[in-house]
C-alpha cells in the first residue's frame, strides 16, 4: 500500500469517526446540522436529502460539523434566531458538553475497534524479540525479528513449545530454521545447560488469533494502557523531565510510510495510536479544541450564567494562536528530522 493511500485512508477514518461522535450526539439531542464536511478548502461533492448538506473537500486532513448557534455570525444566511430551541446555544449544559465531548470519545472507540480487529485477525508466529550478548544463539547468527519455522525439521507454533524443546537439549545440536526478511534461513545451535535445562539466550513471543470477546477485552486494555503512557509523556515534556518530541504533517506522513511498509498488522496499531492521539489532543484545555470548550461550559456551570461572546472569542482567539504556534514547532521538528537546514 502506498504512503499517500495509507495516510489518506487513516486520517480519513479518524476524522470521519471524531466528527460522526458531534453529528450523531447533534442530531440525537435536536441541534441543527447545517453541514457535516470530511476535509477543507473547496468542495469536490456534496448532497443535501435534507437540510444537512454533506461534503467531501479537497484536503483530506480535517473535517466539521457546522451546528446551528455555534460559531456563526448573526448576519450569516445560516444564521438562527437566538431563541430558536434548535440553537445549540439552548440547549442544556448537558447536551453540549456531550455533544463536544462526543467526538474524542469516538477516537477512543474507534481505537479499541481498531485493536479488537488487531487481536482477531492478525497471527504472530513465535518470534524472537531480544538476544542475549554472547549466548549460544547469539553465537550461532540468531537475531531479534527471526520468526521460528521448524526445530530439528519439526513444525513449532507456539512459544511453550520451542521454550521446552530448547530446555530438553542442553549441549545437544538443535537445528534451528527461521523465517528472516521473506526468506528462511537455518542455523545450528547448541543450548548451554543451566541448572540441568538448556538455554539460548533469547525471548520470544508470539500472539494467537483471538476470540471476539477475548479481542474486544484485548483491545480495551490495550488502549487504555497506550492512553496512560501518552498522558504520562505528555506531562514529563511538559514538565520538562524529557524532551519535547512531537510530529507535525510532515512527520505522521513519514511515520504512515514506515508502518504501510511493514504491514497491514503494524498499519492498525498505528492507526489505534493515533486515534488515541488525536482524542487526547482535542481533549486538551486550548479554546477551539474540544477541551477548550468543556473547559468553557465547566466555567458556565460553576458562574451559573454563560460567558459573554466577546470574553469566549478572546479566549477562542488565544486558544488558535497556541494551537498554530503548536503546528509550526511540530512542522519545524520534522523539517530537522529531514535535515532540511543542514
Amino acid at each position: 500500500m502506498s504512503t499517500f493511500v495509507a495516510f489518506i485512508l487513516i486520517f480519513g477514518t479518524i476524522v470521519f469517526f471524531h466528527e460522526l461522535g458531534h453529528f450523531v450526539v447533534a442530531k440525537l439531542a435536536g441541534v441543527k446540522v447545517y453541514e457535516f464536511a470530511l476535509g477543507f478548502g473547496p468542495v469536490i461533492v456534496q448532497t443535501q436529502p435534507g437540510e444537512t448538506k454533506y461534503s467531501l473537500r479537497i484536503f483530506p486532513v480535517g473535517g466539521f460539523v457546522k451546528l446551528a448557534g455555534m460559531d456563526e455570525s448573526e448576519d450569516s444566511e445560516d444564521s438562527i434566531a437566538s431563541d430558536d430551541p434548535r440553537s445549540f446555544n439552548n440547549k442544556s449544559l448537558f447536551v453540549r458538553m456531550a455533544t463536544i465531548a462526543a467526538g474524542p470519545f469516538m477516537n477512543f472507540f474507534l481505537a479499541v475497534a481498531i485493536f479488537t480487529i488487531y487481536f482477531m485477525i492478525v497471527l504472530v508466529p513465535p518470534t524472537i524479540f531480544f538476544v542475549e550478548p554472547g549466548f549460544p544463539a547469539d553465537q550461532a547468527g540468531l537475531r531479534p525479528g527471526d520468526q521460528f519455522v521448524t526445530i530439528n525439521n519439526q513444525s513449532v507454533e507456539s512459544t511453550e513449545q520451542i521454550i521446552g524443546m530448547i530446555k530438553k537439549s542442553p549441549g545437544q545440536e538443535l537445528l534451528i530454521t527461521v523465517l528472516r526478511e521473506n526468506e528462511t534461513r537455518t542455523f545450528t545451535v547448541v543450548p548451554e545447560s543451566e541448572n540441568g535445562q538448556g538455554r539460548l539466550g533469547i525471548h520470544i513471543d508470539d500472539k494467537p488469533q483471538l476470540p471476539f470477546n477475548q479481542s474486544m477485552r484485548a483491545g480495551i486494555v490495550q488502549t487504555g494502557r497506550f492512553t496512560q503512557e501518552l498522558i504520562v509523556s505528555l506531562v514529563r515534556m511538559i514538565t520538562g523531565h524529557i524532551k519535547p518530541e512531537i510530529a507535525g504533517p510532515i512527520g505522521i506522513y513519514q511515520l504512515v510510510g514506515d508502518f504501510a511498509q511493514q504491514g497491514i498488522a503494524n498499519l492498525l496499531i498505528l492507526a489505534a495510536m493515533l486515534n488515541i492521539n488525536l482524542g487526547l489532543l482535542n481533549l486538551l484545555p486550548i479554546p477551539v479544541l474540544d477541551g477548550g470548550w468543556l473547559v468553557i461550559f465547566g466555567f458556565e456551570a460553576i458562574r451559573g450564567r454563560p460567558l459573554a461572546q466577546e470574553h469566549r472569542g478572546i479566549a477562542q482567539f488565544i486558544g488558535f494562536a497556541l494551537l498554530l504556534l503548536l503546528m509550526v514547532f511540530a512542522t519545524f521538528k520534522d523539517l530537522m528530522r529531514l535535515d532540511i537546514f543542514s
